[in-house]
């Protein structure tokens, strides 16, 4: 995001159709089944109404919300951007890390990321957190429309490559900062390991090294069994062994019981897409799973998991 050909930009809001979070909890946590939000935002996205750019994803504090609106959103074929507010932990109200989001959001094939906030500290800090991990554009909006001139450099230093909903005075301070090149574009170090992410935690692995449990069988009293492995010690990835549909929606219901990412292992292929899709972060699928292959890459790729 760095390289010469990049140049950072400013964006407004009325060109994107801004999709806001419908605001129910999944299951375990509500009565709402993944599949049901998805439906919802299915409805909301074909409410939408006049000429758009793209899609913004607005202050989205949960990863279930993130990932059925990007999955529904990714259907129409426009870019989608997402903003999250967050406080000085870089987390939203519900607890939902940035950096989780991201891992996830830039695996779903989400345009831009961002995070929004009223305290510049905030947003430069995080910009700073996050970039490493960047594999797609990192946003940043003041709540407030409004950044001084030294704050937008600050970002601009950081990394910041998109700032969104910046009121017109600091639009124009901000394409004069930029035209006249008062920002030095960070050298980056982007970290080469496995991100993965589960709906409270961000998780960085070594390729080569990751050490992954004994397979975990489902049952829909399986969380006892996750804690257990995960407090054991040893691995950094849980196995969760997905035989049928049935298996994918136990292991649905008890998946904030693991401390821990998660590889999916089985052959059966419609238990496979379940698993993955009712997951919200980002899993591993096992390679060497009996699937076809081609079918396997497909599965991954639509849900942003990794075989490995």
């Amino acid at each position: 995001m760095t390289d010469d050909c990049w140049r950072p930009v400013a964006v407004n809001t009325d060109k994107f159709a801004v999709i806001d979070p419908i605001g129910v909890m999944t299951i375990p946590y509500g009565e709402t089944s993944f599949t049901e939000l998805k439906a919802a935002y299915k409805e909301k996205i074909a409410a939408v109404r006049g000429e758009f750019t793209g899609f913004l994803l607005d202050g989205m504090g949960l990863m279930s919300d993130l990932r059925a609106a990007v999955l529904e959103c990714r259907k129409l074929g426009k870019p989608i951007y997402t903003i999250i507010d967050v406080d000085s932990d870089l987390k939203t109200e519900h607890e939902l890390p940035a950096d989780a989001a991201l891992i996830v959001m830039q695996s779903l094939g989400a345009l831009c990321f961002g995070i929004s906030s009223d305290d510049p500290e905030t947003l430069t800090e995080g910009v700073k957190r996050l970039k490493p991990f960047a594999r797609i554009p990192l946003a940043v909006r003041p709540k407030s429309g409004r950044l001084d001139e030294n704050i937008i450099i600050e970002l601009l230093n950081a990394g910041a490559d998109v700032f969104i909903g910046l009121d017109d005075e600091c639009q124009t301070g901000f394409q004069n900062i930029v035209s006249a090149k008062k920002y030095k574009p960070p050298y980056v170090e982007y970290e080469d390991c496995l991100m993965l992410a589960n709906e409270r935690s961000a998780f960085f692995l070594e390729h080569d090294t990751t050490e992954i449990s004994d397979p975990v069988e489902c049952n829909a009293g399986m969380g006892e069994d996750l804690i257990a492995v995960c407090e054991q010690g040893g691995f950094d990835v849980l196995k969760i062994q997905v035989n049928s549909p049935d298996d994918a929606l136990d292991f649905a219901d008890n998946a904030h019981m693991a401390t821990l990412p998660v590889m999916f292992s089985g052959d059966d292929e419609i238990a496979m897409k379940l698993a993955v899709m009712l997951y919200q972060g980002r899993a591993l699928i096992d390679g060497t799973s009996l699937i076809d292959p081609d079918e396997l890459k497909k599965t991954a790729g639509k849900y942003g998991a990794v075989i490995y």
